[in-house]
Order: C-alpha cells, then sequence, then structure tokens
C-alpha cells in the first residue's frame, strides 16, 4: 500500500521527523513524501481545491477568529488531506495518510477495510492532549483485530451535518479506500472542517485495527497549531 508521509518542507524538524517515518517503514507500506501545504503556498492549493470557505458553525469558522496564522495553518493541514484522498481516487486504490511523527511498529497485513482505518489507535488516545478522557478510553473494551470505530467519547457537536459523529483521535496514521475518499470529497461542498473533526463517522465508515500498525517515537511538533 502507498504510503504518503505529509511534511513541511524547509522545516529542518519536520524533514527531519519525515525521515525517521519513511526509515521505519516495513513490509506491505511503500513510503513516499509529500511535501504539505504551508502558508506560504496556501492561496495556490486553495483555488486548486476550490476556494473552500469554512463550514458553518464549525471548529474550522472558529479558528477564523484565532490569529490568521494558526486559521491559515489549520486550513492548509485540512487541505493535505484533500489532495491526498483526490490522489487515492487517482490511484483506483488504497492508500495510508501519514503525518511526520507516525512511526511503523508492524507490517501491513493486507486486511480488509472498508473506508478508512484508523492505523494508530492505542497511540493516539495515549497522547497527551486526551489525558482528560482517559477514564473514559480505558473502560472501552477496543476489542482484538478489525472493529467497527463506534466507541468512541470524541463525538463531534459543531456542524448540524455530522453532529453526532464520532471524531478521529488526531490523523496522524490512517488508511483510505477509493469508496472512503469519494465520500469524504462528496461532503466539500459545506466548507472545510477541522481535519480530525471533519472525519467522523457521520462522514465516511470508520474501522480500527488492534494491534496497530503505527505508533509516536518523538515529541509532537504542534505544527497544526501555527507555532
Amino acid at each position: 500500500m502507498i504510503s504518503f508521509v505529509i511534511y513541511v518542507k524547509g522545516n529542518a524538524d519536520s524533514e527531519e521527523y519525515a525521515r525517521v517515518c519513511m526509515n521505519s517503514l516495513q513490509t506491505g507500506f511503500e513510503g513516499e513524501l509529500f511535501e504539505g501545504v504551508q502558508r506560504s503556498t496556501l492561496f495556490e492549493w486553495d483555488e486548486k481545491t476550490g476556494s473552500l470557505e469554512p463550514m458553518e458553525s464549525s471548529r474550522a469558522a472558529g479558528h477564523k477568529m484565532d490569529t490568521a496564522k494558526r486559521y491559515e495553518t489549520k486550513k492548509s493541514c485540512f487541505l493535505n488531506h484533500v489532495r491526498l484522498w483526490k490522489k487515492c481516487v487517482e490511484l483506483d486504490e488504497p492508500i495510508a495518510v501519514l503525518e511526520h511523527d507516525s512511526y511503523c511498529i508492524r507490517s501491513w497485513d493486507n486486511i480488509y477495510f472498508d473506508e478508512l482505518l484508523i492505523l494508530n489507535i492505542t497511540s493516539a488516545f495515549n497522547q497527551k492532549v486526551f489525558n482528560s478522557l482517559k477514564p473514559q478510553v480505558q473502560s472501552i473494551n477496543w476489542g482484538f483485530g478489525i472493529s467497527n470505530y463506534n466507541k468512541s467519547p470524541l463525538i463531534y457537536n459543531k456542524n448540524e451535518n455530522f453532529k453526532g459523529g464520532l471524531m478521529m483521535p488526531g490523523t496522524a496514521a490512517y488508511a483510505v479506500s477509493p469508496k472512503g475518499a469519494k465520500r469524504l470529497l462528496s461532503h466539500l461542498h459545506l466548507g472545510w472542517e477541522q481535519s480530525d473533526y471533519y472525519i467522523n463517522t457521520k462522514a465516511v465508515n470508520i474501522q480500527y485495527m488492534i494491534p496497530e500498525y503505527f505508533s509516536f517515537k518523538l515529541p509532537n511538533l504542534r505544527m497544526s497549531h501555527g507555532v
């Protein structure tokens, strides 16, 4: 499975993280570096993807009230996913979408998934950002093997179209099928939303795998926050 590692060109830390991620990839994950959108190139890519406005009553709309740096960084991150969903449709085969700080811990075993598969479910919920949710997460029986993502405490409560959907625990490592990519792209008429909010169970069928394929090895650079 082609595995696209998103990185920020010209940022030494991001480039180094992407190198570590690429070197970690095991059998079945065929790595390619994928130069991400950044504030300096946002206008160019925004035009190519339809000059998206924030989804009504969304997390993205809230970012518009923040600094321009934070808003433009969040939008850049979202457009990276849009570009890769389009790439998935173009290739007509499943792909892995990896952010630069992902670290592969086992080979891809060619399991069948429907639309979208979280590749790092355990590590994702172990991130510091989810510390307040630890009691809820630890009470969940996540099972073994491939399962439907229907037990998460991350519930979307913004735009009416996605309200009640279960959100992703970050977007550091997931696989998407052409069917799933088409479903995700079909909602773009609503506008853009923060990536891990937009990818939810109202927008696409989400599954996860235990044991996971990816974890984290290096500290989070927090680049999606515009810092």
